[in-house]
């Protein structure tokens, strides 16, 4: 496979994670309550806690051509609609963002909808719970073989 390939797939993979994360993280920030109209403060920073309910830093398994450890992600809701994410970690041994991902969103009820403006408009969705949520993520979107990672969002306090 040539080289350029591989890298704009890894650069893809890792964009797209960023966007499912930012995604996640405004759920968690939209966790005021569980009730049908949604939660009532969604703006504020949260922190991702765990992958298929394993703390960080978590390696990637079944990586397709690199090693990839995720080390910490913080995603910042603002009140104006825009969000941010940024992660760290480890790209074949060596300091990466791993995550880097920015937008809008919105909320309808319990679900939050995100747009990317990094990667090109891409957008997804994400269900929120009190100050947490969870959102299930296709594994190629962090260059894996696995079939999908659980991602779980808490609110930073």
């Amino acid at each position: 496979m040539p080289h350029s390939f591989r890298f704009k797939r890894t650069r893809r993979s890792r964009a797209l994670l960023a966007i499912v994360i930012g995604a996640s993280l405004s759920f968690a920030s939209a966790c005021g309550s569980d009730t049908p109209t949604g939660p009532k403060d969604v703006p504020g920073t949260y922190l991702l806690r765990t992958i298929d309910e394993s703390p960080l830093p978590f390696s990637v398994p079944e990586g397709r051509e690199h090693v990839i450890v995720v080390n910490s992600v913080t995603a910042t809701l603002n009140a104006n609609g825009t969000y941010a994410v940024a992660g760290t970690g480890t790209e074949d041994g060596n300091a990466s963002t791993v995550i880097n991902d920015a937008g809008t969103y919105t909320q309808a009820g319990a679900t939050l909808h995100f747009t990317s403006t990094t990667l090109g408009g891409a957008t997804y969705s994400a269900s929120a719970k009190t100050d947490s949520f969870t959102v299930t993520l296709p594994g190629g979107f962090v260059d894996s073989d696995r079939t999908s990672f659980a991602l779980l969002f808490e609110k930073g306090y």
